[in-house]
């Protein structure tokens, strides 16, 4: 079973999410990054400041593709996640 995890060490918030059996590493690691994008933003009183870890460079980078190319053919879901993170950098 694939799953991603969060941890926000000033909220002490950790998130476990479950991405069943046949989701990729890469799918994991692109999904945690978002989740953190998206708890912050959640949150009643967001962080100014947020550092998103991840040993991921090629989720790293694919996430930034997605966010300068805006004729790329997303779902409409897939652009609010992405907005998440936009609004972090």
């Amino acid at each position: 079973m694939t799953g991603a995890g969060v941890y926000g060490q000033s909220v002490n918030r950790r998130l476990s999410i479950p991405l069943g059996k046949h989701a990729t590493v890469f799918q994991a690691e692109v999904y945690a990054i978002i989740a953190c994008a998206q708890e912050n933003e959640a949150q009643e009183k967001p962080e100014k400041y947020v550092s998103i870890c991840s040993d991921s460079q090629a989720a790293l980078k694919a996430i930034q593709a997605a966010s300068r190319c805006l004729t790329m053919s997303l779902p409409v879901m897939l652009w609010g996640y992405i907005g998440s993170l936009v609004m972090l950098a």
